[in-house]
C-alpha cells in the first residue's frame, strides 16, 4: 500500500505537469526567424493574437478556431502547432492533440517543445515506451532541459527500468545540484526498489533544501511505517501537516497511527480537524463515529453516524453501529427503530437480525424475540440460532416448546455439544433429573472440556448429596479449565459441604465470593457452612445478605425467609 502512494503520486505529477507551451520555454533549437515570434505573417499574427486573448478568456473553441486561421496563413511555423496542441490537450482531444504534433515532428523533427509537448500526450495515453524515445531525443538536443531528465526518470520507473531511472536523474542531479525534484524523484524510485535506506537519505535531502517540502516528510514518514518504527512516523506525519496544514492524506494516516498506538483522543482530534477540512467526506464522519464507540462516548458516535446516515441512509454498517450506541445509551426503543430500518434495506441481514433479537431479548420482549430467532433459523441454520431461541422460551418457562426447539437442532447438528448442554439445564427446569443427567453426559462425552457441562453435573449431583466422589471428580476438572469461575468454585465448596469438610467447603465459598460478590446462593451456602460450623450468628449475616440479591435466583426468597425465622425463633 506505501508503494502505491509513490507511484500514484508520480505518476499524478508527470501527468498534470505544465504543457510545454513554447510562450514558457526556452529550448527552441529551430534556426528560423520564428524562434521569439509565433509568426512573421501579419496575418497569422491577427489571428494568433485573437486566439490568445479568447484562450486566457476561457473561450477555448473560440481559441482554436483563431489558433487554425493562423497556422493556415502561416503553415512553416512549428510554434502555432504546438499552441494548437496545447489546446487540444486541455479540451480532452488528446488523439487530434497527437496528431498535430506528429505531423509537425515530421517537418520539424528537433523542435523541442513539440517534442515535450508529444511526449507528455503519449504518456497520458500510456504509450510509456514512444514518451520514453520522446524525452531521450530532447535530452540529445538539449542536455541542459532539466525536465526531460525530470519526465524520463519517472517514466523509466513506471515501466520498472529502475536502474536507467537512477542513472538518468543522477545526471540531473550532477548538473542541477540543488534540483529539489531530482532528488525527490531519485528517491521514490529508491522506494520503490524497497531500498529505503536509500530512499530515506535522498528524501532527507529535499527537506535539507526546502524544510517546509510536505510531500517528502510524508514519504519518509511512509519509511518510517514499514520500519515499524511508529514514533519516528508520527514526528514526520506532523512535520509533514505542519509545512502544509491542506495535507488530508498525512492527517489521515497520522489518525491512523494514533489508533494503533491507543492514543485515541489524538486520533479523534486529527480526524475532527480532517472533518473540518474535507466536510462532506463522509467516510471521515464513519471513522469518527468508530472511534468515540470505542472510546465509549456514545453521545458522540451517536452524532457522526447521523451524519454518515443522512447523506447515505442505505449505510448498514453505520446504522447497524448507530444501534450498538443507542442500546450503550439504554435507549433500546430508538436502538431497534434503527436495526428495522437496516433490514428495510437488507432484510437477511444476519447481524441485523442477531442485535435486533438480542435488543428483544434485553427489554422482556420475548415473543418477538423468538420470532426473530426463528428468521434467523430459516435464513441460515446454526445451532446458536437453536440456544438463544431455547433461552427466551425458559424465560417464557414454555419448557416443551424449549425441548422440542433443541431436539430439532440437535437432529440437524448431532454432535453439537451446547446443544444437548441446554437441553440438560431444560430438563433441569422441569425436574427431570435422569434425563438432565443423559444429555449432560452427552454433552462431556462430544466435548470432554466442555466446563459448564461438567460443573452442572457435578453440582446437580452434589445437591442431591449423590455421587459425591464423581461430583467432586466433574467440578475439579471444570475448575482446571475455568480456574478463575466464582461458580465453579461455589460448586467445589458445595460439594465439600455435602460431604462434611466444612472448613473446606467455607475456604472454598469465601473465595468465591470473591469472585461474584451479588450471587445469592453462594452467600446461602456459606450460612448453611457456619449453621454446621456452630456459628448461627455468622449463618444469619450470610442468610440476610443473600437476601439482598434475592431477584438473581428464582425461588430463593421464599427458603432464605424461611431460614431466617428459623434461626430468630431458636435465638429466642
Amino acid at each position: 500500500m506505501h508503494k502505491q502512494l509513490i507511484i500514484v503520486l508520480l505518476l499524478f505529477i508527470l501527468s498534470c505537469a505544465s504543457t510545454p507551451h513554447p510562450r514558457n520555454t526556452e529550448s527552441n533549437q529551430v534556426k528560423t526567424p520564428l524562434r521569439d515570434k509565433a509568426t512573421s505573417n501579419s496575418n497569422s499574427y491577427f489571428n494568433y493574437i485573437l486566439g490568445y486573448m479568447a484562450e486566457i478568456e476561457g473561450r477555448w473553441e473560440e481559441a482554436l478556431k483563431y489558433y487554425n486561421k493562423a497556422a493556415s496563413s502561416d503553415p512553416e511555423s512549428p510554434y502555432l502547432k504546438v499552441v494548437i496542441g496545447s489546446l487540444l490537450l486541455k479540451t480532452g482531444k488528446l488523439k487530434e492533440a497527437t496528431e498535430v504534433l506528429e505531423k509537425t515532428m515530421e517537418k520539424f523533427p528537433d523542435y523541442v517543445p513539440a517534442l515535450k509537448l508529444l511526449g507528455q500526450l503519449y504518456n497520458g495515453q500510456n504509450r510509456r515506451e514512444d514518451a520514453i524515445n520522446i524525452y531521450n531525443k530532447v535530452i540529445k538536443i538539449d542536455p541542459m532541459d532539466s525536465d526531460a531528465y525530470l519526465f524520463l526518470g519517472v517514466l523509466y520507473a513506471s515501466e520498472k527500468k529502475y536502474e536507467d531511472a537512477i542513472q538518468i536523474l543522477h545526471k540531473l542531479i550532477e548538473q542541477k545540484p540543488d534540483s529539489i525534484m531530482g532528488y525527490y524523484y531519485l528517491a521514490s524510485v529508491y522506494f520503490e526498489m524497497e531500498e529505503y535506506e536509500k530512499a530515506e537519505k535522498y528524501y532527507l535531502k529535499c527537506t535539507d533544501i526546502r524544510p517546509d517540502f510536505d510531500t517528502a516528510y510524508f514519504s519518509l514518514a511512509l519509511i518510517m511505517e514499514i520500519k515499524k518504527d511508529y514514533k519516528k512516523a508520527i514526528e514526520y506525519y506532523k512535520k509533514s501537516i505542519e509545512a502544509n496544514p491542506h495535507n488530508t492524506k498525512a492527517r489521515e494516516r497520522l489518525s491512523s497511527l494514533y489508533i494503533r498506538e491507543n492514543r485515541i483522543e489524538e486520533a479523534i482530534e486529527e480526524l475532527k480537524k480532517l472533518s473540518r477540512q474535507l466536510p462532506t467526506n463522509i467516510d471521515i464522519h464513519k471513522r469518527l463515529g468508530l472511534l468515540y464507540l470505542d472510546d465509549e462516548k456514545y453521545e458522540k458516535a451517536i452524532e457522526e453516524f447521523r451524519i454518515v446516515l443522512e447523506s447515505q441512509p442505505k449505510d448498514i454498517l453505520s446504522r447497524y453501529y448507530l444501534s450498538i450506541a443507542l442500546e450503550m445509551l439504554k435507549k433500546y426503543d430508538l436502538a431497534i427503530e434503527e436495526v428495522k430500518k437496516l433490514l428495510q434495506f437488507d432484510p437477511k441481514n444476519i447481524r441485523g437480525l442477531l442485535h435486533l433479537a438480542y435488543l428483544y431479548s434485553e427489554t422482556d420482549r420475548y415473543e418477538e424475540a423468538i420470532k426473530t430467532y426463528d428468521e434467523l433459523i430459516r435464513i441460515d441454520e446454526k445451532p446458536d440460532y437453536y440456544i438463544y431461541k431455547t433461552m427466551n422460551l425458559v424465560r417464557l418457562k414454555r419448557y416443551k416448546e424449549a425441548e422440542d426447539t433443541l431436539r430439532r437442532g440437535i437432529k440437524k447438528f448431532p454432535k453439537d455439544a451446547e446443544l444437548y448442554f441446554n437441553l440438560g439445564v431444560v430438563y433441569e427446569k422441569q425436574k427431570r433429573f435422569n434425563e438432565m443427567v443423559n444429555a449432560l453426559k452427552k454433552a462431556i462425552q462430544l466435548n470432554p472440556n466442555h466446563a459448564e457441562a461438567l460443573n452442572y453435573l457435578g453440582y446437580s449431583y452434589a445437591e442431591k448429596g449423590i455421587n459425591l466422589e464423581e461430583a467432586l471428580s466433574l467440578i475439579k476438572r471444570a475448575l482446571e479449565l475455568k480456574p478463575d469461575s466464582g461458580y465453579i468454585i461455589d460448586s467445589l465448596g458445595w460439594v465439600y459441604y455435602q460431604m462434611g469438610r466444612y472448613k473446606e467447603a467455607l475456604e472454598q465459598l469465601k473465595k468465591a465470593l470473591e469472585k461474584v460478590g451479588d450471587d445469592p446462593v453462594i452467600y446461602e451456602h456459606i450460612g448453611d457452612v457456619y449453621l454446621k460450623l456452630n456459628n448461627p450468628k455468622e449463618a444469619l449475616k450470610y442468610y440476610q445478605k443473600a437476601l439482598e440479591f434475592h431477584e438473581k435466583e428464582e425461588g430463593i426468597k421464599e427458603r432464605l425467609e424461611k431460614k431466617i425465622k428459623d434461626l430468630k425463633i431458636k435465638k429466642q
